[in-house]
């Protein structure tokens, strides 16, 4: 950890993949499916991890950095308020991929206008910002809100994982590129049709977010979504439960 006053980068280890994910699953579900997915994650993720608040930015280094969803009005402040100081903890954890955390309520933050304006409007709370990297590049960014002494319930480690499921969630449909080769297309794209009405019925929820269940699932543990999809069949893994049977 570097001095308390300005921010730190955190590396991650290994925690439980498959516990997370059913944590994160379970915690999407209790909201309507009219809500959109990524708020539903964002929020998922608040929970999960014991935030007060919570935000996901997409595309963070450039002018089209978007604030895709937020679950209070502080979250989206402290984002919009990086995005007119052009820096800040998001902005830097994109950049460098890697967790930063900041007590927005002390001096000295590597950020000085930024810092100085969040530490008027936020001066009790610690931000995390966790980048999103389900592949070789970072995504996006969660940032999370603590009050003071702003310890998550969660580890790092679980954190940034959680957040790479949530990138890969948020990636687009593989299948759609064509990325199985010509061997088995049809067969793999038809057992991860029906591997998606499985984890509806187990969990109740949409197809959309079955299907984003099942490409997190992939990530976290380094398999194809087919071989998933054959996993979720053959009822080895079943999203109702912390691990696979």
């Amino acid at each position: 950890m570097a001095d308390a006053g300005s921010a730190w980068e955190v590396g991650c280890g290994v925690t439980d993949a498959g516990a997370l994910l059913v944590r994160l699953a379970r915690a999407i579900t209790e909201y309507p499916a009219a809500k959109p997915l990524t708020w539903r994650l964002c929020v998922g993720c608040r929970n999960v991890l014991g935030a007060d608040g919570a935000s996901i930015t997409v595309d963070s280094t450039s002018a089209h950095r978007v604030t895709v969803c937020s679950t209070n009005a502080l979250a989206a402040r402290l984002e919009d308020l990086q995005d007119v100081t052009g820096e800040g903890p998001s902005l830097e954890a994109f950049r460098s991929g890697a967790t930063v955390v900041a007590d927005l309520g002390e001096p000295g933050l590597l950020w000085p206008t930024f810092g100085d304006a969040a530490r008027e409007l936020a001066h009790d709370v610690v931000l995390y910002a966790i980048p999103m990297r389900p592949g070789d590049q970072t995504l996006g960014v969660i940032s999370l809100l603590r009050k003071v002494p702003g310890a998550l319930t969660e580890s790092l480690d679980a954190a940034q994982l959680l957040a790479d499921m949530v990138g890969a969630a948020l990636l687009a449909d593989p299948l759609a590129i064509g990325d199985y080769g010509e061997a088995g297309t049809w067969s793999e794209r038809d057992s991860v049709h029906q591997a998606t009405g499985m984890v509806v019925a187990q969990l109740g929820i949409t197809p959309e977010d079955a299907l984003a269940l099942l490409k997190a699932h992939a990530f976290s543990t380094s398999s194809s979504l087919a071989a998933v999809a054959g996993d979720v069949l053959t009822r080895r893994l079943d999203f109702r439960s912390a691990h696979d049977a």
